[in-house]
């Protein structure tokens, strides 16, 4: 019995193969860059929860009330969780040397999409740990000073912070759009 062959289908195969139209090198000097870019984000990071843990352990150590105990040691829990989660999840990979083309460009792709991950999902790693210690803050302003006059300057520094939360929110939003940009153009090489 003779195979009846598809016409179409053997168009697709006799079709001739491109190769990647990007070099070993470029993509390793790409990964290098992204590697320091997020090294050094990361180092930021490390060294603002440093200032803002110390901060913090100040007036842990100098306030005298349970609330105001609880609000910062909430707020050192949440930067030391925020850091161990940026290590964890958020650390620079190097692309290893001597691999072909094909592979340095997929381990790339790889740390992209893990980066992109990161960044989009800021609220559940960085953001949210935050959120009971302004919680516990603001009861424990709101008990301290009973007077609705008062809650003026309360109501005034919650909206700051949401406004500050919306704002990380959304640079971590634009920098997943970036990443993504990047995957796009290393998908379209291959």
């Amino acid at each position: 019995m003779m195979e009846v062959e598809n016409p179409v289908q053997k168009i697709w195969q006799d079709q001739r193969v491109e190769g990647i139209k990007m070099s070993a090198e470029i993509i390793h000097k790409r990964a290098a860059k992204f590697e320091r870019r997020i090294m050094w984000r990361n180092v930021r990071e490390y060294v603002a929860s440093l200032i803002a843990t110390a901060l913090f352990g100040y007036f842990f150590v100098t306030v005298h009330d349970v609330l105001s105990r609880v609000t910062f040691g909430l707020f050192i829990g949440a930067m030391l969780w925020i850091v161990v989660q940026l290590h964890r999840k958020g650390s620079a990979t190097s692309l290893p040397r001597g691999v072909d083309t094909l592979t340095s460009l997929r381990l790339y792709r790889g740390e992209l999409e893990r980066q992109r991950a990161v960044v989009r999902n800021v609220w559940s790693w960085y953001l949210a740990p935050l959120v009971p210690g302004f919680v516990v803050y603001t009861i424990g302003y709101a008990i301290k000073f009973q007077r609705p006059a008062a809650w003026a300057g309360l109501v005034l520094m919650d909206a700051i912070v949401a406004g500050m939360f919306f704002v990380i929110w959304k640079m971590n939003m634009r920098a997943a759009r970036c990443l993504q940009r990047m995957i796009d153009e290393l998908n379209a090489v291959e």
